[in-house]
C-alpha cells in the first residue's frame, strides 16, 4: 500500500521531463549548409498563338519552333487529333545552323 502511494506523490512534472527531453532532441540536426531541396517557381505556360495550338514561342524564336516540332514529333499518334495551325506561322532564319530533329 505505501508503494501505491509513492506513485501517486510524485509531482507530474517529473514524469513529463524525459518526454520533452526526448521530444526536444528529435528537432534540428540541420547544420546551417546549402539546402538541395530548394524548389524553383515553374514559368507560366506559353500561350497559343489565336486561333492555333501553336506556341507563341515557336513564332518569335527559332529554338521555340525547334522545341515545338519536336514535342509534336514525339506526341505523335495515329489516334491522335490534329493539330490546329490557323494563321500561325514558324519562326525561321537565314543565319541559324540547322538543327537535327
Amino acid at each position: 500500500m505505501r508503494t501505491l502511494l509513492r506513485l501517486k506523490a510524485r509531482p507530474a512534472w517529473l514524469y513529463t521531463l524525459p518526454l520533452a527531453l526526448a521530444l526536444a532532441a528529435c528537432g534540428g540536426g540541420g547544420d546551417g549548409g546549402p539546402v538541395d531541396n530548394v524548389v524553383t517557381p515553374t514559368p507560366p505556360p506559353d500561350p497559343f498563338v489565336a486561333g492555333s495550338e501553336v506556341p507563341q514561342s515557336a513564332t518569335t524564336s527559332v529554338d521555340g519552333a525547334i522545341a515545338f516540332i519536336r514535342s509534336v514529333i514525339a506526341s505523335m499518334s495515329e489516334t491522335a487529333e490534329g493539330l490546329a495551325l490557323g494563321n500561325a506561322a514558324l519562326a525561321t532564319s537565314e543565319t541559324a545552323d540547322p538543327q537535327p530533329l
